[in-house]
């Protein structure tokens, strides 16, 4: 038994590829680059241009010893040449002394070249530049027919080893856009998304999206008849004069050049409620924005106003949004509630109500006045505790420490019976919220 020594088996690695090569160019012509990303994962420190290039001057030197040895002919070398260009097109001139010319590549039409690629990396540049994008990532989107002629060449390997012009094209310009700006790419949370759009024709246009600034925030009102976002009537006309969105577009959209400012938070209290001690978690996505690099202290310089205050913490996440939605029902809260009631209370019933009220499971019909935008259900939220502050015989204070999204106006009233128990049923008398305050939202 003879055994292969590693240089026989590196030789007919080597052989393989390049009989891999003569039997792809003999059925499509690929230029250097198209032909190197068939064989992307064999060597490194290669560009698939200096790959293919290889590839075919191997090739070259193979034809020629067997056209010496009469393995093959010139018409064999001839078929091969349209298809591969130079060297084997020098080589075919040398033996017949006919010119022969390389048909265009199958793939990219020999459009794919690196004074291509700079073009389309020099125009990205500028557009980058535009949208003062300190990141970037390339995507680039290729039309489905070069996608088909791709995919034809590349299971004649059995894609093992090859690349795709898509990924090639992905990285050669992201490195060259660096190269010319000096800005980096970042494949997590880019600033921008760059796609290009390559025709069949390997036309191309270039489209950005500006991703949005995400920034986490608390906001604090300190006024009531304040919405959480613009309120209209059917008319068209404003409910309320203030928004806390209006409030916090009007005062930084032009600061981030931004096309639009967006608010998400954790839940909203009513528009006549005040958001008062530790504040509402919010993130604030500054959408489209011109300008990225706004200073911390100057945005809550900016939003702090007579009132509403808007605290900027930092740079926020499309997690922290998702966590802020999901978890706004399940937050725990502490309001103040000034209620009023029809008839005077005694010390001992406010003790009496502050004592039922621990630990009490509450069930609530979705309330008569939101019913219109807000489907019919029943939920079951507890009320851990109350404590309880008279001011005069029929008006008390009422700090009620209870599970998120419980229902506190109707916590008082009962909302006619769709909220049980609640404070006019154990105070025997029909009670009335006057003022309503959150003073503190349980952190995730």
């Amino acid at each position: 038994m003879i055994m292969e020594t590693p240089q026989q088996n590196r030789c007919g690695e080597h052989c393989s590829i390049i009989e891999t090569a003569a039997k792809i160019l003999s059925e499509y012509p690929l230029c250097d680059r198209c032909l190197g990303r068939v064989f992307a994962k064999k060597g490194i420190e290669l560009s698939n241009e200096e790959r293919g290039r290889a590839i075919k001057t191997l090739l070259a030197m193979k034809l020629y010893t067997d056209y010496t040895s009469e393995i093959i002919d010139a018409e064999y070398i001839g078929k091969i040449a349209s298809n591969t260009g130079d060297p084997v097109t020098r080589l075919y001139r040398k033996i017949t002394g006919r010119e022969i010319f390389a048909n265009p590549c199958h793939i990219c039409l020999h459009r794919v070249s690196s004074d291509y690629i700079d073009e389309i990396a020099r125009r990205v540049a500028v557009k980058l530049s535009e949208l003062n994008a300190s990141s970037f990532i390339i995507g680039v989107k290729l039309d489905s027919e070069v996608v088909k002629k791709e995919l034809d060449v590349h299971v004649l390997t059995g894609l093992e080893s090859s690349e795709s012009l898509k990924n090639e094209l992905k990285r050669e310009i992201g490195k060259r856009v660096t190269q010319l700006t000096n800005i980096p790419p970042d494949f997590d949370k880019p600033d921008v998304v760059v796609i290009v759009d390559v025709n069949k024709d390997f036309d191309y246009s270039i489209q950005t999206q500006v991703n949005p600034i995400l920034l986490k925030a608390i906001y604090f009102k300190r006024g009531r008849r304040i919405s959480h976002v613009p309120w209209f009537t059917s008319n068209g006309s404003r409910k309320y004069p203030e928004s806390i969105q209006d409030f916090i577009r009007d005062s930084i959209a032009s600061l981030f050049d931004a096309r639009d400012i967006k608010i998400h938070a954790a839940g909203r209290e009513d528009v006549d409620a005040r958001m008062l001690g530790s504040g509402r978690p919010l993130v604030i996505e500054v959408k489209e924005p011109g300008f990225r690099n706004v200073d911390l202290d100057l945005l809550n310089y900016i939003l702090d106003d007579q009132f509403i205050k808007v605290s900027v913490i930092g740079a926020a996440t499309r997690r922290d949004i998702e966590s802020i939605k999901e978890g706004s029902r399940k937050r725990r809260k502490i309001y103040r509630v000034t209620v009023l009631t029809e008839k005077p209370v005694s010390e001992g019933d406010l003790e009496k109500l502050s004592s039922f009220f621990k630990e009490r499971s509450v069930k609530q019909r979705t309330p008569m006045r939101i019913l219109r935008r807000k489907k019919d259900r029943e939920r079951i939220k507890r009320v851990h505790r109350i404590e309880v502050i008279s001011v005069s015989s029929r008006v008390f204070e009422a700090l009620i420490y209870c599970d998120g999204g419980l229902y506190v106006k109707e916590l008082v009233h009962c909302d006619n019976g769709r909220t049980t128990p609640c404070f006019s049923e154990i105070l025997g008398t029909p009670a009335y919220p006057l003022e309503l305050d959150v003073l503190y939202v349980e952190k995730a």
